[in-house]
């Protein structure tokens, strides 16, 4: 294991940024006819919504005479204008009107004359895929039958920022040692991790501290990609939690939760998940302070009990681009 993790650790120098789906709005914060400008993976990108209620996202930069579509650009039905000339660019990345032209040339008709960004809504949120070399999507953005299905409600969104890499708010979860310390979790907790394809699956057992006592818990996390969770809480309540992390740059991370719970259930119920859902708030206010001041240790001394961090990172190496032939993902011990 020690020759994997010498590994691995050479890929972390600059603190890379992983590919992937990411979360860059909530789908209600553009609405038809609005357009944004995004600041994520180390660049920005211009995203707007037609009327026919379709998102689109391009690179911000019009390849005429360079004006940013994002600073006076305007949707115009479901194309977006450039503020400059007034070009008129489709979501497929191709020029669909010049005003002062007889004719638009073939050449700019065609898709990517302006480089677009695959982007999609799951869910109430939106996310693009991003690749720094530009590769087109490997895997589909994931959804969950609790909310799809069962009708489960959203109670709750959070978001916060973190000084920190995007590597280490997921790895954070592998790392059992710390929940006794700062979250006052009661013994070590069983758990099953396994990979399936781009999906990390955890299931970990562990006493939930309540008022009135200890209670059995199970906590199962399915991971698709580095920028998409769902968490499924059992014990106390039944709660989903949907959370997000996007690279701002590879220093900075942008966190989102929406956090469910079953549609019907009593007052008193209720009162318990919401309890539960303060506590989960909690939790990551405590691990914040802790991200803000930590840095990344490509080659920590571990020992047992610390939770599957090295099997973690033998699949997360999986999101980086390498100079070098991707590390095997390796089974956990």
């Amino acid at each position: 294991m020690a020759e994997a993790t010498a590994t691995l650790s050479r890929g972390f120098d600059g603190q890379p940024m992983p590919f992937g789906w990411f979360a860059v709005a909530m789908s209600d914060e553009i609405a038809p006819g609005e357009m944004r400008t995004l600041k994520y993976f180390g660049t920005e990108f211009v995203a707007w919504r037609g009327e026919d209620g379709k998102l689109n996202a391009v690179d911000p930069y019009c390849p005429h005479l360079g004006a940013h579509l994002g600073h006076g650009g305007e949707v115009v039905g479901n194309d977006l204008q450039c503020p400059f000339h007034h070009w008129t660019w489709n979501g497929q990345g191709g020029v669909v009107d010049i005003p002062y032209a007889k004719v638009v040339p073939p050449k700019l008709k065609r898709p990517e004359c302006l480089k677009t960004w695959p982007i999609e809504e799951s869910l109430g949120v939106v996310y693009v895929w991003y690749h720094p070399r530009k590769a087109a999507p490997k895997w589909a953005v994931a959804s969950r039958p609790e909310v799809t299905v069962d009708g489960w409600v959203e109670a709750e969104r959070h978001e916060w920022s973190f000084d920190i890499h995007i590597q280490e708010i997921t790895e954070n979860g592998q790392d059992y040692a710390h929940f006794g310390p700062i979250h006052g979790t009661q013994g070590p907790p069983a758990s099953e991790f396994r990979i399936e394809g781009w999906t990390r699956r955890n299931v970990v057992e562990t006493k939930m501290v309540t008022p009135r006592g200890p209670v059995d818990g199970k906590i199962e996390t399915e991971a698709v990609g580095p920028g998409q969770s769902f968490i499924r809480y059992h014990g106390i309540s039944d709660v989903l939690h949907a959370q997000q992390v996007t690279a701002i740059h590879p220093g900075k991370v942008h966190v989102r939760w929406q956090l469910y719970h079953p549609a019907g259930i009593s007052d008193g119920r209720l009162r318990v998940t919401k309890a539960q859902m303060r506590d989960l708030v909690k939790q990551t206010t405590q691990d914040g302070w802790i991200w803000d001041y930590k840095r990344f240790t490509p080659d920590p001394l571990l020992v047992d009990g610390d939770g599957p961090i090295l099997a973690y990172r033998q699949q997360y190496a999986r999101f980086y681009v390498f100079d070098e032939p991707t590390p095997e993902v390796v089974a956990a011990e």
